[in-house]
Parts: structure tokens; C-alpha cells; sequence
């Protein structure tokens, strides 16, 4: 059975035990069931599934290599599945908030879950814990007497608590920092002094990366039995330079990649993200770039952020990405390089999810 399959098939069986579960044991009423479908259905369908088949292709790497008989290789390649919708879970939670504290529109090219007209931001910041609390009720169900059950929780819990940190750098990197207050009012930034290189990878290390590439690789070890084979510093090493280079594109498409072809309306400008491009235009551009610059990000004026798309048009940033895209792919295939030194069977997983990663357009 071909991956994607077997992990479609893998949700239906998952939609079923968590609705059954909230019929059986929480009480859950026919009518508000039905809405809970729409929002399983609506949050964790129509993407790539890019996180959750890595942990599956992962597993099946090991599979190939080893020598498993055939109930141990589907009871690996389910756990794989339902490890790999718990990440698409986590994910759909992140999204669900992210587009409320952005005041997105789309999301995959339909509206937002919480701009349906009957889902408010109230209940939608409520739906996205349900989404998340999904997933553990999955791993408690489905892994109850497997050996890696603590390990996998405690990966778990330590990705959500980083991905939760890096939610707060970066709606809080528009404002000046020595100005933190909660009993002040905080105005948008004015000098952007904070608009670094080092906080622009500090926040897509919590924001981005441990979610998007520790999590689906570190589980895929954990389901398979590979962990020992590994060496997990150099595991994390590598999430990591993916995860901000991952970053870095979205921001970079955010800007320049046409909604239509995005699946969403890239708002960075206008909600003055400390973004790759903005921190690698202050680090180059004239003072009087700088100038402009200033007087324009952070406006929801068309025309506003027509002059930033301008700047960063007229410093080339697209030769910078390349550049930084080339020491990326040098860093990240030596990375792999030495992955295979103590496994070679996980080092050519990570080679997959490096060529997605790479190659992707949305």
C-alpha cells in the first residue's frame, strides 16, 4: 500500500475512535459532534502532509533495511501513521491560532476556520486546544503499552513548548523589548534596531523548526526502534538549519508568490514580521532606503506596501536568498554526510525531506 494511502486511510480510523471516544465518554451531543468533524476535517486536511509522511518514511526506511516480519512491519508503519497525524494535528492547532493573531483571510486556499460565518474567534481559539488535546488522546489510545510512549510524550510536549516560545518572539519582534509592559500599551517598533540576523533565526528555531523537522524525524526513530543508531545531536543540528531555511522561504514567498498560487494572502509587510527579508534589507540597504523603509512597514496601505516590495525589489534579495540557499545545501549535505556515518538507512530519510524542502513552491 502506497504511503499517502495507507495514511488517509489511517485518518478515517482515528476521525472514528476520537468521535466515538467523545460520544462515549465526554457526553458529546449529535449536533455539536457534527461541528467537531467539520473542524478535524477543515484544519487537518487539504495540505501537503508533508510532517506527518516524514515520520512514515522514516519507518519505512528501517523496514527496507531490516529485517521485521510482516505484523511488526504493520504495527511500525501504524504507529508511523498515527505519529505522523499527531504532528498534522499539533499543526492544524498552530494554524488555527496563527490566523487569528494575524488576521489572515485564507488558509490552502479557502477562508480561515475562524472566518467561517459560523465560527467565531471565541470558539476558534477553543477549537485549536480541542485540535491539539487530539493528539494526545491518540497517543494514549494507540500507545498505551508501547516502550516509547514516556519518550514520545516528553518530545512532544518539549516541540509544543518551543513552538509556544516562538509564537511569543515573533508577535512580540515589532515591538522594542526594553518597552515590554503588559500594564503598557506597546506601539510598533520605529527604529527596528531588533530586526537582526540572530533574533530572525531565534525565533524560526522555536517558531519553525522543532515542530515542522525534529518532531515528524525524531518520532519516525522512536516508532521503528532506530533511535540507538543515531546520533540525535546531529539530528536536532539538522532540523534545525532546515526548519530556518523552511522559514526563510515562506517569507520569501510570502512576499513575491502570487495568493493564488500560495493558497493564502501573504501579509508579512503589513504586519511588520520580522521577516528574512526585512532583516536582510536593513543589514545592506543606504540610509535613505532605511529611511523609507521606516515610513512604510507596518501599514496595511496597498501603496505602502507596494514601496517595501519596491526596496527589496531594487536591493536584489533574491540574489542574497541564492546565496544563502547555496551555503544551506553545503551545510545541509554534510550534515547528511555524517548522518550516514552511524546510519545510513535515516541519513537518506533526511536526504527526502531535504529535496521536498528544497524543491517546494508553496
Amino acid at each position: 500500500m502506497a504511503s499517502a494511502e495507507r495514511f488517509m486511510r489511517v485518518y478515517a480510523e482515528v476521525q472514528a475512535f476520537l468521535l466515538e471516544q467523545l460520544n462515549s465518554d465526554y457526553e458529546m451531543d449529535p449536533n455539536r459532534g457534527r461541528y467537531l468533524r467539520c473542524l478535524m476535517d477543515t484544519t487537518c486536511l487539504g495540505g501537503k502532509y508533508i510532517r506527518g509522511l516524514t515520520v512514515v518514511n522514516v519507518a519505512e526506511g528501517f523496514i527496507a533495511a531490516g529485517s521485521y516480519d510482516e505484523a511488526t512491519k504493520e504495527r511500525v508503519l501504524h504507529d508511523a501513521c498515527i505519529c505522523g497525524w499527531m504532528v498534522e494535528f499539533l499543526q492544524a492547532h498552530y494554524l488555527v491560532e496563527d490566523d487569528i493573531v494575524d488576521n489572515s483571510c485564507m488558509r490552502r486556499g479557502k477562508p480561515c476556520w475562524y472566518r467561517l460565518p459560523g465560527v467565531t474567534s471565541q470558539s476558534a481559539i477553543n477549537d485549536g486546544l480541542i485540535l491539539k488535546s487530539w493528539a494526545h488522546m491518540m497517543a494514549l489510545h494507540y500507545f498505551a503499552d508501547r516502550p516509547f510512549l514516556k519518550d514520545l510524550f516528553c518530545l512532544f510536549h518539549r516541540v509544543d513548548y518551543s513552538t509556544a516560545i516562538g509564537q511569543f518572539y515573533d508577535v512580540t519582534s515589532m515591538c522594542d523589548s526594553n518597552k515590554l509592559d503588559p500594564e503598557v500599551a506597546q506601539p510598533r517598533t520605529t527604529d527596528f534596531a531588533e530586526f537582526t540576523l540572530a533574533n530572525y533565526k531565534r525565533v524560526v528555531k522555536y517558531k519553525t523548526a522543532f515542530y515542522t523537522y525534529l518532531l515528524p524525524l525524531v518520532m519516525g526513530l522512536f516508532v521503528s526502534g532506530g533511535t540507538p543508531s543515531v546520533d540525535m545531536s546531529l539530528v536536532e543540528r539538522v532540523a534545525m538549519v532546515m526548519g530556518e531555511f523552511f522559514q526563510a522561504q515562506d517569507d520569501f514567498m510570502d512576499c513575491f508568490t502570487p495568493p493564488e498560487q500560495l493558497g493564502k494572502v501573504g501579509t508579512d509587510i503589513e504586519d511588520a514580521k520580522c521577516s528574512w527579508l526585512a532583516v536582510t534589507f536593513l543589514g545592506k540597504a543606504s540610509a535613505a532606503q532605511v529611511a523609507e523603509f521606516k515610513a512604510n512597514y507596518g501599514d496595511t496601505d496597498p501603496a505602502k506596501v507596494a514601496v517595501v516590495k519596491r526596496l527589496y525589489s531594487e536591493t536584489d534579495l533574491g540574489a542574497d536568498f541564492a546565496v544563502y540557499e547555496a551555503e544551506v545545501v553545503r551545510e545541509v549535505e554534510e550534515l547528511i554526510s555524517q548522518l550516514k556515518r552511524t546510519s545510513s538507512t535515516f541519513a537518506s530519510s533526511v536526504a527526502t525531506l531535504w529535496e521536498k524542502t528544497h524543491k517546494r513552491k508553496k
